[in-house]
C-alpha cells in the first residue's frame, strides 16, 4: 500500500502526570514490554506503508531512544522509511500552541515530498490493532474525501472525546466534542485517512484562522461540506487519557481474548528488541494470571499483575493487581496491591503500598519506598 503516507502526531497531551512529568504519552510503557507509540507505528507498517513521519513532542529523548533507526518496524531504509519531524522553532518551546494545526502546517513539506495520493494520520493514545487495509478499501468503496475510524463504546468512557453520528452506510452526519463518552456512542479513535491534496488545502486554510485550532475541530466544521465517512472498528480499542484508563487497559491484557485480539493476530505489534534471559522462578515463587517479561527473578507471590523486564521480586513479597515497570526491585516481605510503579525503583523490605482499582497508587521514577 505504497500510495499512502503515514503521519503520527506524538504531541498528544500526557494525562498521566502522576507517573512522569517529562515522559510523553507516546513512550509510556504498556503490556510488559511495549510502548504506546508501538501500536500506531505497527498498524501503519502492517498495512504496507513504507514512509512514516513522527511529529515529535518537546520531551522526545525517550521516543528517540525507543524507535532509534526503526529497524524493528522495517523502516530503516535508504529510500522512504522513518522521518523525525521535531520542534525546531524557539517559540514552539517557549510558547507552545494549544492546538495542533500549526504542527501540521510546518510539516506540510513532508506531505508534499511524499507524493502519495492518501495520507493516514494517527495519534498515539489508543491501544488497538487496526487493519488499515480494510480502512482503505472502505474509503475507496464509498468514494470518501475523509474516513474516520471509530469504536462503538460498550460502556461509559470518562474524559473528553469526539463522538460521531453516522448513517447506516457510514456517512458521518455530525462530529461533536463531548466531556464524556457514553455507552453505545461512537468514539473517534484519532485515525484519519484522507486525500493528501485535501489535507494540504485544509491545513493551509485552517492555519490562517489561528494556531489554536485542532484538526478534529476542522474536520467537525466540514462534516456538511465534504464526504466524510466513519469506519466502525469492532476489535479491542481503548483510549488512554488518564491513569485509570491506563490501568484498566493494562489489566484488560490479562484476559486471554483481549491479549489475542491485540498481539496474536497476523498483524503483529512490534517494539524495540532487548535481549534478556528468560524469567526465573525460584522454588518459593507463586505466579497466577500475570504477564511476566524476560529478565525477571521472582521469589515471592505475583497475582493478577504485569511485570516488565528485569523486575526482581524478593522472598515472601506479595504483588497483586499491580503494574511494575522495568528494573524495579521489590524487597522481601513487601506487600503491593493496586500499585503502578514506574521503572528503576527500589521498594524497601516490609513496605506496604496499597491503592484502589479506581485510584491505583503511583510510585514515580527514582523514588525509594
Amino acid at each position: 500500500m505504497t500510495d499512502i503516507l503515514g503521519l503520527i502526531n506524538l504531541q498528544c497531551p500526557n494525562m498521566m502526570k502522576e507517573l512522569s512529568m517529562k515522559r510523553p504519552l507516546a513512550s509510556e510503557p504498556f503490556g510488559a514490554k511495549f510502548r504506546l507509540m508501538d501500536f500506531a507505528l505497527s498498524n501503519m507498517v502492517n498495512a504496507g506503508i513504507d514512509t512514516v513521519g513522527l511529529i515529535l513532542p518537546f520531551h522526545s529523548r525517550s521516543v528517540l531512544d525507543h524507535v532509534r533507526s526503526a529497524k524493528e518496524w522495517d523502516l530503516a531504509r535508504k529510500q522512504h522509511g522513518l522521518y523525525y519531524l521535531p520542534m525546531d522553532e524557539e517559540d514552539e518551546i517557549l510558547h507552545p500552541n494549544e492546538g495542533d494545526i500549526y504542527s501540521y502546517y510546518k510539516n506540510l513539506r513532508y506531505v508534499e515530498a511524499g507524493q502519495c495520493r492518501y495520507l493516514l494520520i494517527s495519534g498515539c493514545d489508543v491501544v488497538a490493532n487496526i487493519d488499515y487495509e480494510k480502512v482503505l478499501h472502505f474509503h475507496r468503496k464509498h468514494n470518501a474525501n475523509i474516513t474516520l475510524v471509530y469504536k462503538k463504546q460498550e460502556a461509559d468512557c470518562p474524559g473528553e472525546g469526539y463522538v460521531l453520528k453516522t448513517k447506516a452506510n457510514g456517512h458521518v452526519t455530525a462530529m461533536k466534542k463531548a466531556d464524556a463518552v457514553k455507552k453505545d456512542e461512537n468514539l473517534f479513535l484519532g485515525s484519519v485517512l484522507m486525500d493528501s491534496d485535501l489535507f494540504l488545502r485544509m491545513i493551509r486554510r485552517a492555519n490562517i484562522g489561528g494556531k489554536r485550532k485542532f484538526l478534529n475541530d476542522v474536520l467537525a466544521d466540514n462534516v456538511e461540506t465534504l464526504r466524510i465517512f466513519g469506519y466502525s472498528f469492532d476489535g479491542y480499542a481503548k483510549r488512554i487519557n488518564s491513569i485509570n484508563s491506563y490501568y484498566q487497559s493494562s489489566m484488560d491484557m490479562l484476559k486471554l481474548e483481549n491479549w489475542r485480539d491485540i498481539f496474536h493476530q497476523d498483524n503483529r505489534i512490534y517494539t524495540k528488541i532487548k535481549d534478556e534471559a528468560p524469567a526465573k522462578y525460584k522454588e518459593e515463587a507463586r505466579v497466577t494470571n500475570s504477564l511476566v517479561a524476560n529478565g525477571c527473578i521472582i521469589e515471592g507471590t505475583v497475582e493478577n499483575s504485569i511485570l516488565f523486564r528485569k523486575v526482581r521480586v524478593g522472598r515472601n513479597a506479595v504483588i497483586r493487581n499491580s503494574i511494575i515497570m522495568q528494573n524495579t526491585n521489590i524487597g522481601e516481605d513487601a506487600k503491593l496491591d493496586y500499585v503502578i510503579c514506574d521503572k528503576d525503583r527500589d521498594i524497601q523490605p516490609e513496605a506496604i503500598l496499597e491503592g484502589t482499582e479506581k485510584e491505583p497508587l503511583c510510585i514515580i521514577k527514582h523514588e525509594v519506598r
